[in-house]
């Protein structure tokens, strides 16, 4: 069963940031790039500004899982620290002020594992979520931070979480969490202050794992998740809800749809702000959401298939697969927060930069395709990514850290 993005030890450590000079490309009033066709290696990455290039992560970092900026230069990034004879490997929380260009290390309860997930809905506030210990037995994990990461609280859990694998912040209201409480994926939510969080609604029965979160309102969310088919494969699929998690339903996606291993959704309306009419179809129409993944659908596989990616106008009532042409073997994260998306992910494996980007016009960008925008220079794969504007957009990997600045 697949629960999380947890990927194997790495001892290589990297970073990237960007070189490029402002103003080497154009954006059309759409948001989508300019001028169609392949990028030039002036503009890798057009419409947005900057290209890739490598910055120092702190020592001992080993692998980061996921990065949200509530700023284009405040990020945090979540994942594990590199094991040694004498310590074995750990939670790890990094921050920067500068946009990617630095970055330096904050401190968590020793008593966590490792971290892959976290939502900051500013820049002073964040949650992180992952499992305590390193034998992958739980409890699950939540660390919150008022205070900018000066100090980082571990949250208690309800009995019988034994891993907490994805979560989202909206920019008004309480954060929800989704892990496997007793079994079941179940969303998790914060009580009072002071108290423990508390079990909201699971999941269908069918649910194994999830892998991503994206929630517009405290009430308005949609989850990539996976299924087992049999013991050896499993498929990829699209829960939402519309009732704060209450409960549940899965989305209809394509044939041939793998592991799902992120999501980002954004209001094409901002007319209904509050997420009102979330229960009409009115309500989902409002919604454009990209998800990403692989075709692959074996087990512990999910790098061996050829990426993809999902999208939709109508908040999933319609899923449509979208036409990728870059060689990828496996999509692994996905922001749509500057207005066009970035996707991450691998190349195939075979091949000698494994660092992966894809660029497309709008999170609704359906049969249009989604280009090839950018390799990474760098043997590992890239799993999270984070875009404020056209000119501020932070990756992070197994050991990769990378922005784009203007120039």
């Amino acid at each position: 069963m697949v629960s999380r993005r947890r990927l194997a030890p790495v001892a290589a450590l990297l970073a990237l940031v960007s070189t490029a000079a402002c103003g080497s490309g154009t954006t059309s009033t759409s948001g989508s790039p300019s001028g169609g066709g392949a990028p030039t290696a002036s503009q890798p990455l057009a419409p947005f500004v900057g290209a890739f290039a490598g910055v120092a992560l702190p020592a001992g970092i080993q692998s980061l899982q996921d990065v949200d900026c509530p700023s284009a230069i405040r990020c945090w990034a979540v994942g594990s620290t590199l094991g040694t004879g004498k310590a074995p490997s750990a939670a790890a929380v990094v921050t920067t002020t500068t946009g990617g260009a630095t970055w330096t290390v904050q401190p968590v309860p020793p008593t966590v594992g490792y971290l892959t997930g976290i939502a900051c809905p500013t820049t002073r506030s964040c949650t992180a979520v992952g499992q305590m210990g390193t034998d992958g037995a739980g409890p699950g994990a939540v660390l919150t931070t008022v205070n900018a990461g000066a100090t980082w609280t571990l949250q208690v859990v309800p009995a019988g979480t034994s891993d907490v694998t994805a979560v989202a912040c909206p920019s008004a209201g309480r954060c929800t969490a989704l892990g496997n409480v007793a079994g079941r994926v179940t969303t998790l939510a914060p009580g009072a202050p002071g108290t423990p969080w508390v079990v909201g609604g699971a999941l269908p029965a069918t649910v194994a794992s999830a892998t991503g979160l994206s929630c517009l309102t405290v009430r308005r969310c949609w989850a990539t998740v996976i299924s087992p088919v049999d013991v050896g494969h499993a498929t990829g699929a699209v829960a939402t809800t519309t009732d704060g998690g209450a409960t549940w339903t899965t989305q209809s996606v394509p044939p041939g749809t793998g592991a799902l291993q992120g999501i980002d959704c954004t209001a094409t309306d901002v007319s209904d702000p509050t997420g009102s009419t979330s229960a009409s179809s009115a309500g989902t129409a409002r919604v454009a959401c990209a998800a990403v993944g692989t075709t692959a659908t074996a087990t512990g596989a999910t790098r061996t298939g050829q990426g993809l990616v999902l999208t939709t106008t109508t908040g999933g009532v319609i899923w449509t697969q979208a036409s990728v042409t870059a060689a990828s073997a496996a999509l692994l994260a996905v922001s749509c927060g500057a207005g066009p998306c970035v996707a991450v992910g691998s190349t195939v494996p075979t091949a000698p930069q494994a660092g992966l980007v894809l660029l497309t016009g709008s999170p609704g960008a359906g049969s249009s395709g989604w280009r090839k925008a950018a390799v990474a220079a760098v043997p590992l794969p890239l799993t999270g990514v984070s875009c404020r504007s056209l000119s501020s957009c932070v990756v992070v990997g197994e050991s990769v850290s990378a922005h784009l600045t203007a120039g």
